[in-house]
């Protein structure tokens, strides 16, 4: 037994005693296990680490880095180790990947991968040197006396992160000499490792004070200063006292201590919260934080709960949290100073007009990005009140790009985060804030009260999107932008061509957060009841219902990154059932689900969440019972000439020149599915009136009725009342609306919304669909007439007749 051997049996049980770890896979590792040609990379000789990794390793069903590899009859070692401060040990690694590497030269079958392990201790930072102090003690090689106190107080809070391998067969085959090639490979290896360390306990922190004393000192602050004390009428210190206090009231204050502390909190918590947390795409942003990428996080804003979850998964997915801009609102004790030591900085709703505090704001974010903080904003600016994304604000958007032409040297990436849940706490204020009452102002009673009605929440959902890299973005949308960057530490002037660009950017966000949605029982059964006519179905109805959505949205998906369960239609009835959000009647013949008049309202929060991935289905499904028999290439023509105006309210992510094979796709599984039958090459018709097939069309159908009689007001009053202004436009479509939502009992509190109308409105007048005059009055184009009959053909009877009639009225009315 060597040296090494004999101080880790002596070691074994009290390390196991005192440590206790956690282990992430990347997923290229988790395909390996079962594999012995596997060797490991690690930057400590430590005896307890290997003590630790041998465990968790062959916990995970890796080989166990204790034993040699045995090749061709060859003995290597299984771990090479990159130890800055042992020289001898660096030199060793590169003498066993020589071996490697030769030994693949020689055995063109032989595919040894290379997997570098990552152990963290506690995932403390570590601090910036202080002025004076230049030494600087290597976190990974801490020593034996400090890796005793860290096996005594961190022990317990381990990281082990098995990276993607390296296959060694691809780098035999490079041209070179093995010496060359290795030490190629142990250079990657360091500069991996270096990155990783960043990305799962971030940049060396620097004490809040010394902080806001450097940002003081930029010249882009001394000049806002310089300014604020010449506009005021007031001496520099005293405006420098004013851009102070703005910084106490801005800047975080992270502590690792406290994010350790809310780990097992929220561990905890959740485990009561939550039946489970289902993540999507984790792999991603591992992957953006070892390469390098500055990441900010740009999810969707359901609820308070989503500042929580969304830092809490970060985490678990072996990251460092991010620094989250939260609303100046959620400052107020004890909540604040928390949520500063979690990493939350605070921004104030608007500051339009306050030169000073803008340029703080920005410095500050600057800062944030140029030491290396991943952060956190929400594109929407406040939390939807609908369940649908909010049109974006793009304030945050523009002072990221504005960082990028400050000379950002890391590549910076934009992740989209879709957030879901089967339950909303806040939904029920939502409903009153809709109906007209003042928002409350958040304070420590409002949490408590919250808190008194927790229960269980159901499954969270969090699926990271397709990442937006910023500088591969810019290069498409604005070629020269590159042209704008300044290299020194002034603020640079706003180019032109930065608010089209943002907007742009902006809108890219809403789609890839949209694309990344996820199905689940309770918005899929949302989905079914309220479409029904009376917001009832018997169970079978349901179920079948069910299995027809998840069907479909399987075999032509919405985009590769939504989320569709794999449970059938009766279990997710089953997971949906346990929230009691819905009436469950029986009676001799079987069960009846309902929802009563205040609960359908509040379900439609939920319905929203994923109305964007069913509206085309249900648009078409609509089309054809409105033509019975029509041929492909005439659905196709209306949902392309639908397109803008969904694109616009809905954020849908496919281009009109992807309608037509995206509704050719549905077509062929309807036809599947025997919700219509071929009629020839091309031609379709519905099924018969009588079975089950034309029920479950009509349901699917009615998932669009709302918009599809959204856009009959609208075409109508412009045909009808023309010439008209656009706030009479807007105006007599909220009362039409409000009207038809009295008679057809349409309980959906967007479907009136002035905003939502409003958007409408200006995507036909960005399509050319009317003119404006002289008198500032709007006159209709030909298309009007023609896109109105369409959208005509997809309303029932009933509600058609009453949309022609109060145009009428009211036109009557206003002659």
């Amino acid at each position: 037994m060597s040296l090494k051997g004999f101080w880790r049996g002596i070691m074994y049980w009290p390390v196991r005693w005192l440590t206790r770890f956690e282990t992430i896979l990347d997923d290229a590792t988790a395909q390996i296990v079962g594999d012995n040609n596997v060797v490991y990379v690690m930057r400590s000789t430590s005896n307890t680490d290997m003590l630790v990794a041998q465990r968790a390793l062959k916990q995970a069903g890796l080989p166990d880095p204790t034993e040699d590899l045995l090749i061709n009859g060859q003995q290597l070692a299984r771990v090479m180790f990159l130890d800055q401060t042992d020289h001898g040990s660096a030199e060793k690694a590169i003498e066993d990947f020589e071996k490697l590497i030769a030994a693949h030269q020689q055995d063109q079958q032989l595919n040894v991968k290379v997997v570098p392990i990552g152990l963290f201790w506690g995932r403390k930072p570590g601090q910036e040197a202080r002025q004076g102090h230049t030494m600087v003690a290597d976190i990974d090689n801490p020593g034996h006396w400090r890796k005793f106190w860290l096996t005594m107080f961190s022990g317990r809070h381990i990281l082990i992160r098995a990276s993607s391998p390296v296959q060694l067969r691809d780098m035999a085959e490079q041209h070179g000499s093995t010496q060359r090639l290795a030490h190629k490979l142990a250079r990657v290896a360091r500069v991996h490792f270096v990155r990783l360390r960043h990305a799962v306990a971030g940049p060396k922190m620097t004490e809040r004070a010394v902080v806001i004393q450097d940002l003081l000192d930029t010249p882009a602050l001394q000049q806002a200063i310089a300014d604020e004390a010449r506009s005021k009428k007031i001496s520099v210190p005293q405006a420098r006292k004013t851009a102070e206090k703005y910084l106490h009231e801005i800047a975080a204050s992270y502590s690792d201590t406290l994010v350790r502390l809310l780990d097992r909190f929220m561990t905890w918590c959740w485990s009561r919260i939550y039946n489970g947390i289902h993540i999507e795409g984790g792999e991603r942003i591992r992957e953006l934080a070892e390469a390098g990428h500055e990441i900010v996080y740009v999810p969707c804003h359901r609820s308070h709960m989503d500042y929580l979850l969304l830092s809490y998964v970060i985490y678990k997915e072996g990251l460092v949290p991010p620094h989250i801009a939260a609303g100046v609102n959620l400052d107020f004790f004890p909540a604040g100073p928390l949520f500063r030591r979690g990493g939350a900085f605070f921004i104030r709703r608007s500051f339009r007009g306050n030169k000073l505090y803008s340029t703080v704001f920005r410095e500050y974010l600057n800062r944030l990005f140029q030491k290396g903080y991943p952060v956190e904003y929400f594109t929407e600016g406040g939390r939807s009140r609908t369940g649908r994304l909010l049109p974006p604000k793009t304030g945050m958007v523009a002072m990221t790009v504005q960082g990028m032409l400050r000379g950002q040297q890391r590549p910076m990436s934009l992740v989209p985060v879709y957030l879901g849940y089967e339950h909303v706490m806040e939904v029920g204020t939502y409903l009153k804030e809709l109906k007209g009452k003042s928002k409350e102002k958040e304070s420590v009673w409002q949490v408590l009260s919250s808190l008194r009605h927790l229960r269980n929440f159901g499954q969270g959902y969090v699926s990271f999107g397709e990442p937006i890299n910023l500088g591969e973005a810019l290069e498409k949308l604005q070629p020269n932008w590159r042209d704008s960057i300044t290299t020194g530490a002034e603020e640079p002037e706003r180019p032109k061509w930065l608010t089209p660009t943002v907007n742009l950017l902006a809108d890219q966000i809403m789609c890839r957060i949209n694309n990344a949605a996820a199905f689940n029982s309770v918005n899929l059964c949302a989905l079914a009841i309220l479409s029904s006519e009376h917001h009832a179905l018997t169970r079978e109805e349901l179920v079948s219902q069910l299995n027809l959505y998840t069907r479909i949205m399987r075999e032509v998906p919405y985009s590769k990154d939504a989320y569709v369960p794999e449970e059938d239609g009766e279990q997710l009835w089953q997971l949906a059932k346990k929230h009691d959000k819905f009436i469950v009647e029986a009676d001799g013949i079987g069960e009846l689900i309902r929802l009563d008049g205040s609960t359908a309202i509040a379900m439609t929060y939920y319905r929203n969440n994923i109305m964007h991935m069913v509206i085309v289905p249900a648009l078409l499904a609509a089309f054809a019972l409105g033509h019975k028999r029509f041929t492909a290439e005439a659905a196709g023509k209306l949902l392309t000439e639908l397109h803008p105006l969904l694109q616009n309210e809905l954020f849908i992510s496919h281009n009109a020149d992807d309608m037509t094979f995206w509704v050719n796709a549905l077509l062929e599984q309807y036809v599947q599915c025997g919700l219509l039958t071929e009629a020839g090459e091309g031609v379709y018709a519905v099924a018969k009136r009588d079975s089950r097939a034309y029920s479950q069309l009509v349901l699917l159908a009615r998932s669009s009725s709302e918009t599809a009689q959204r856009y009959a007001i609208v075409l109508e009053l412009l045909q009808q009342a023309q010439p008209i202004s656009r706030s009479d436009l807007e105006h007599h479509s909220v009362q039409l609306a409000e009207r038809l939502s009295s008679i057809h009992g349409v309980n959906a509190p967007e479907f009136f919304d002035k905003k939502v109308l409003s958007t409408l409105i200006g995507t036909l007048k960005s399509e050319g669909y009317f003119s404006v005059i002289d008198s500032g009055e709007m006159m209709a184009d030909q298309r009007v007439g023609e896109l109105s009959d369409a959208v005509d053909l997809l309303l029932e009877p009933a509600v058609l007749q009453t949309i022609r009639q109060s145009v009428q009225q009211l036109v009557k009315a206003e002659r």
